[in-house]
């Protein structure tokens, strides 16, 4: 019967392995995997190595079709800003939920509406 290996621990140095040492050892290129594992120089800074082997994830997913949702109303409300500013009737969406931008309010009514209080007044 064979349970095991007949000595305890790792052979061959395999527990003392790091690719830490591998990035300051001077032949480190003969290490398969060295250029990501133990990765040195500029080239490396501030990337990930990993990208490739990393899950896709939800989240980045969510937040990325949130951005381009927040980018098409930017858009439209860019476009409602410069029809109006030419002098073309406002646009009725099917999706105009009103918002609370400071793009949606409606300035024209506004100063209309200032302006036929301060007529009042002057009358009074």
């Amino acid at each position: 019967m064979h349970d095991g290996p007949t000595r305890g621990g790792t052979r061959g140095g395999q527990g003392d392995f790091r690719w830490d040492d591998v990035k300051n050892d001077k032949h480190r290129e003969n290490y398969l995997g060295h250029t990501v594992n133990a990765p040195v120089g500029r080239w490396q800074a501030n990337k990930d190595v990993h990208w490739y082997s990393r899950d896709g994830n939800d989240d980045a997913e969510a937040e990325a079709e949130r951005r381009k949702e927040e980018i098409r109303k930017l858009k439209q409300q860019e476009e409602d800003a410069l029809s109006a500013a030419l002098g073309f009737a406002p646009v009725k969406r099917d999706d105009d939920s009103g918002g609370t931008g400071a793009n949606n309010i409606p300035v024209r009514g506004e100063l209309e509406r200032r302006e036929k209080e301060a007529k009042k007044r002057e009358k009074e």
